[in-house]
């Protein structure tokens, strides 16, 4: 049944509270003599925890009610990324011991903290999981490539740029190096893709130095890129598994030289 305004809802509240100009209830519920009139012996008048919410009332609830259930939901969002998170690092640690096979889903949950069902709300398998790490990595290693070909001032500084940024991201980032350069098989396609990116960032900037006539047209930019991604993958792949094979700056310094001016240089 439609409500006349300017009233428009009504919710339980005690006590009887009636907004009007015949009938108002003080603070200890007592109604003035006016109340004992005839016209408010109505059902309504009578019935108690009943109140009458003006449209400025109703406004005041209506909006006061998002603001707690965003409230809630913003907690939940955020507890819900500290759980992605942990299982993310836990990820990571895992992978790097044990490799891809080595690892199951509950091994991941038992040293994030959190029950094994709970892997399951945010991930559909390990591999997943595996794959968001290897994403993460890609796009984090190809910022500081793009960034040390922009800071670069000359061709040959770029060459020793996008190997320094290779290299100490190996270097700071072993876990997860040792898990994008493994030879485990599943892992070979996540290989593949941090190689192409690297691949297409070379290729790119040979291709701006040749239009610029800094650099040669006799080496075809794709396929040169593809030797040389070859070779910093191998390099890094061997070296990551024992640092004291070489130090950072020899390693650095001879893929540069080579890159620059092949196995003899001048």
């Amino acid at each position: 049944r439609e409500v006349p305004d300017p009233w428009i809802w009504w919710a339980p509240a005690p006590p009887l509270v009636v907004q009007g100009p015949t009938c108002h209830a003080d603070a200890d519920g007592v109604k003035p003599q006016s109340c004992q009139s005839q016209s408010c012996q109505s059902q309504s008048c009578q019935k108690p925890g009943l109140t009458i919410v003006s449209v400025t009332d109703m406004n005041v609830i209506s909006s006061a009610a998002p603001r707690r259930s965003e409230a809630g939901e913003s907690a939940a969002a955020r507890s819900r990324a500290t759980t992605r998170g942990r299982l993310l690092s836990a990820g990571r640690s895992l992978f790097a011991q044990r490799g891809l096979h080595g690892v199951t889903t509950h091994d991941i949950a038992r040293l994030a903290g959190v029950a094994a069902g709970t892997f399951y709300l945010h991930f559909a398998d390990k591999r997943e999981l595996f794959q968001e790490i290897a994403r993460e990595s890609v796009a984090a290693l190809r910022a500081r490539i793009d960034s040390a070909n922009a800071d670069a001032s000359d061709s040959a500084g770029a060459v020793r740029a996008r190997t320094e940024a290779l290299v100490r991201f190996v270097d700071e980032n072993r876990e997860l190096a040792r898990i994008l350069f493994s030879a485990d098989a599943d892992a070979a396609a996540v290989e593949s893709d941090i190689l192409n990116a690297l691949a297409a960032s070379i290729a790119d900037n040979r291709r701006r130095l040749t239009v610029e006539g800094a650099a040669t047209t006799a080496l075809d930019p794709a396929v040169m890129s593809q030797a040389l991604v070859g070779m910093l993958a191998r390099v890094v792949a061997w070296w990551v598994e024992d640092p004291t094979r070489a130090s950072r700056e020899t390693v650095i310094d001879t893929l540069t030289r080579i890159q620059l001016s092949g196995t003899h240089p001048v």
